[in-house]
């Protein structure tokens, strides 16, 4: 799963691969402020300059480009009056966290343009940013990890205790929660703002230098204990654990709605209540899937090391493949929530057949059937988005003539 200690670490070592990697350990016994550059450059294995070249130069541009469009439309249909709920909050909120991910990381694509790298402002800028970005990619990184607790726990108690009015999730308690899950996140990877600061010699290939902080052995062993814990173990505990229920009382609640037939609005809002549920256990689930491999780092990381870890090269072609895993799982909620919420793909749907039918408001006025009545000599005339047509004769499609006056309105 994506955490704080590994989501991140291209921002970090971004020029791992031509200085050896091992440079930019945090660990090592000499800072890199002082510490000369290697005189013979290592030749990396093929697999990881092609696993650094599809990664870094294919996916990712075209994944959080993708990720960018599904996130805004999936904002546009979960703001919507009609979708309004206390998991759709929750869900909103997630849209927003993974959407400002995806943003974050389009600075770094103008780097593969040599001519705009190459050039001393962008260098300058980049340095700065990767520092802002290493911080604000933890920050939304833990934000998205307890919003997907969140909103299983939530939908949790909703199957479990619906009938308990008091336990539910309201909107205003999940807006709350979700304001506090953020303020943690920020104030949780603050201290990240102090452990590395732009390299100002445009000379060298090192884009950031480390402080004293970081090199500190009660900091260090701080970071390793709360990263691993908060944002590794303890959401991948809760989230299995809630899954499992969620999945369970889905299943039973589905075979009861099944054995005791209801009437036709209730049995509607029972289905979008399984819907919404099956997009959150969906949605966990690629979770989980997408995070595995940082959650591997992670634990390697806590027992042997980062020295240790990124001076290997499976580990840093991981690295890689973990980065793109995070921006996919950022990128594909619109996607689930099509594929299994009837509620979102309708809404969407009528979001923009409503934008389109405005643009050509002449089609509302042709007869869709046999029976639709065609009024002669007279043109529709459109007011306040309607269409209305009156005539005093008017000929069915029969041939019949109705004498007097007639006036028929559609809605645009």
């Amino acid at each position: 799963m994506a955490m704080a200690l590994i989501g991140n670490l291209t921002a970090m070592f971004h020029y791992e691969a031509q200085s050896g990697g091992d440079n930019m350990s945090i660990e090592s016994n000499i800072s890199i402020i002082t510490k000369a550059p290697p005189a013979i450059q290592p030749v990396l294995p093929e697999y990881l300059t092609q696993t650094m070249f599809i990664c870094d130069n294919l996916l990712m541009p075209l994944i959080c480009c993708l990720g960018i469009v599904g996130n805004g439309l999936s904002l546009c249909v979960l703001t919507r009056r009609e979708m309004a709920a206390a998991t759709t909050c929750f869900l909103t909120a997630m849209a927003v966290s993974d959407l400002l991910l995806l943003i974050l990381q389009v600075p770094i694509f103008f780097e593969l343009n040599a001519g705009i790298a190459a050039t001393n402002s962008f260098k300058i800028f980049i340095r700065f940013y990767t520092v802002i970005r290493y911080v604000m990619n933890n920050v939304f990184i833990t934000c998205t990890c307890w919003l997907t607790v969140a909103v299983t726990t939530e939908r949790f108690i909703s199957l479990r205790f619906m009938f308990h009015p008091k336990l539910v999730c309201t909107i205003p308690r999940a807006r709350l929660a979700i304001i506090v899950i953020f303020i943690l996140s920020f104030t949780f990877h603050f201290s990240k703002f102090f452990e590395y600061v732009p390299n100002l010699n445009l000379a060298s290939h090192q884009p950031l230098l480390t402080t004293y902080l970081i090199h500190t052995p009660t900091y260090e062993t701080y970071v390793h204990i709360a990263n691993i814990a908060l944002a590794s173990i303890i959401p991948v505990f809760l989230l299995i654990v809630a899954n499992s229920f969620l999945i369970y009382f889905l299943a039973t609640h589905r075979r009861r709605m099944l054995r005791h037939k209801a009437s036709a609005s209730a049995n509607m809002s029972s289905v979008d209540m399984l819907h919404i549920s099956a997009i959150v256990v969906a949605t966990v689930l690629v979770f989980i899937a997408c995070h595995s491999v940082g959650v591997l780092l992670a634990l390697t990381i806590a027992s042997k090391g980062r020295p240790w870890v990124f001076s290997r090269h499976p580990y840093n072609a991981l690295k890689h493949i973990n980065t793109v895993l995070i921006m996919i799982n950022s990128s594909i909620n619109f996607l689930l929530y099509c594929a299994i919420s009837r509620k979102f793909r309708k809404t969407f749907i009528n979001m923009f057949s409503k934008r389109l039918s405005r643009r050509d408001p002449w089609t509302s006025a042709i007869p869709l059937s046999e029976n639709s009545t065609v009024n002669a000599g007279t043109l529709p005339r459109v007011t306040n988005g309607k269409v209305y047509t009156s005539s005093s004769k008017s000929v069915t499609s029969n041939g019949s003539v109705h004498s007097g006056y007639s006036a028929t309105r559609a809605d645009v």
